[in-house]
């Protein structure tokens, strides 16, 4: 199945020969936003423009994120809430925004830990799609077998105060 993403992604033009986790990070942003759905708090999180700001926190590839951003935007709502798209190379422009969901576009570095506190802090999911970073604090994730499924870390869940619907829990991996 990975290599048959590679090909396809390959022929749309989202991945380049050196970027082996496309299909990881593409599979990731289309579970996001019903990770996003599963939060029991996530109407609480509209900004004041009524819609869900979502972020994309990105080191170097921006234009690789505008192309995500456009994807994730086509999702519209989540649970009946317009959302807003926002990619982000530091999260300092959002010490006093309300955020209501951050996806990594890229493997974080030193951003890394900053990110999950931040996320901990105001009660955010924080998805990243890369291997071990649920494992790291990451609040959610994927795990690839024959299928994708969602990965979630409960450890983070319940320290950022952040509520996930039964059904979620129980269709993701969970990390405890």
């Amino acid at each position: 199945m990975t290599a048959f993403m590679l090909v396809l992604l390959a022929l749309t033009g989202r991945v380049s020969a050196s970027d082996a986790e496309a299909p990881r990070v593409w599979a990731g942003l289309d579970l996001f936003p019903s990770l996003l759905a599963a939060d029991e708090n996530i109407a609480e999180k509209q900004g004041p423009d009524g819609k869900l700001l979502l972020l994309l926190m990105v080191a170097d590839e921006k234009k690789a994120a505008e192309e995500m951003a456009l994807h994730i935007e086509k999702v519209g709502k989540i649970r009946r809430t317009p959302i807003r798209v926002e990619i982000a190379e530091s999260l300092k422009d959002y010490e006093n925004k309300t955020v209501a969901g951050i996806f990594l576009t890229q493997k974080m570095r030193s951003e890394f830990d900053s990110v999950l506190q931040y996320g901990k802090d105001r009660h955010v999911i924080v998805f990243s799609p890369f291997e071990g970073d649920v494992e790291r604090g990451a609040s959610g994730g994927i795990i690839i077998s024959d299928r994708f499924v969602p990965y979630i870390n409960l450890k983070t869940l319940n320290a950022s105060k952040i509520d996930i619907r039964p059904l979620f829990r129980r269709i993701a991996e969970r990390y405890e």
